[in-house]
């Protein structure tokens, strides 16, 4: 029962993009939020593996949505972030570029594509 409810799902964000662009722009919007807003981190690092995850999420859907162009999605995740942080730089509140941020963004997109393609291509190749 478990399995056909998670079998559907990730049919269903294959098929509709709609999904991996509202992830992409709540990305944006956080990355947008005013500095002095967002809470701050519990442990230091907090802040990167954040940044990671959110790029985790991002690929996976991309990737489900084109499994196909890998490599356009992974280029496409690490300009992303790395366009986000240039625009956050050009911000005009306490918004600044920091590299481990972008390197974070592109660490997140390479498990995105690690878990996409190891974890949930291999589950569903058992199953079929």
């Amino acid at each position: 029962m478990l399995t056909n409810a998670f079998t559907s799902l990730l049919k269903y964000f294959s098929r509709y993009s709609w999904l991996a662009w509202f992830w992409t722009i709540l990305i944006l919007i956080a990355c947008t939020w005013p500095g002095k807003d967002i809470p701050s981190a519990p442990v230091v690092g907090f802040d990167k593996f954040v940044h990671s995850s959110l790029f985790v999420g991002w690929a996976t859907l991309w990737l489900l949505v084109y499994p196909r162009k890998s490599t356009t999605v992974l280029l496409l995740g690490m300009a992303y972030g790395l366009g986000l942080e240039f625009y956050q730089q050009l911000l005009p509140f306490d918004r600044t570029f920091d590299w481990w941020d972008a390197v974070a963004d592109a660490a997140g997109v390479l498990i995105g594509y690690g878990f996409k393609t190891l974890v949930l291509d291999r589950y569903l190749q058992r199953l079929y």
